[in-house]
């Protein structure tokens, strides 16, 4: 999925229940949690639910804010920004997609592609044991972050993470991410 066809299927609204696209900060990702919980609490949507897509949409935010290449600006609390996109929607069968999308650096892309990749296909066990063994890492401070993202993400999905890097030019890229809950 890239960056125009998260924009066409916003515009079809294919299920479409929440779109972003600007500059993200911590500031913004607590808004939009809140505003996004709200919804899904007014929608009667259960909490089990309600707390997966929560956690994806602030992981797949968190990324944008983390890794994006458009730096903008610093908000009213003198954090950076970062320019992405994220879409909320509701799938025929009831689940829930989170999707985002940004610019990174080319020279992050295999890197980036290898993490996904390691995740993806893992089973429940597995993404259990691999959590542990890198929240261990990142406690001891030998990993920064050591991608519990992505692996909080899988394990929330219960399905494969979707994704694409497209190369834009010779330094950046498009990333695009969809996950169902």
């Amino acid at each position: 999925m890239d960056f125009e066809h998260q924009r066409q299927q916003f515009e079809r609204d294919e299920g479409v229940i929440f779109y972003f696209n600007g500059p993200v900060s911590q500031s913004v990702v607590e808004g939009i949690g809140d505003a996004v919980r709200a919804k899904m609490r007014h929608d009667a949507v259960g909490i089990g639910v309600t707390q997966k897509v929560f956690t994806i949409l602030i992981e797949q935010m968190q990324n944008i804010v983390r890794y994006s290449t458009d730096r903008l600006m610093e908000d009213e609390f003198g954090a950076e920004a970062a320019r992405g996109q994220v879409i909320i929607g509701q799938n025929g069968d009831g689940s829930y997609f989170i999707s985002s999308g940004n610019r990174i650096r080319s020279e992050d892309a295999t890197d980036l592609y290898k993490r996904i990749e390691h995740v993806r296909y893992m089973s429940p066990d597995e993404l259990k044991v691999l959590y542990k063994e890198q929240r261990r890492k990142a406690k001891n401070g030998s990993e920064k972050g050591a991608g519990l993202g992505l692996i909080e993400m899988a394990r929330k999905s219960g399905k494969p993470l979707d994704f694409a890097i497209e190369p834009l030019d010779d330094e950046t890229s498009f990333f695009s991410m969809k996950v169902t809950a």
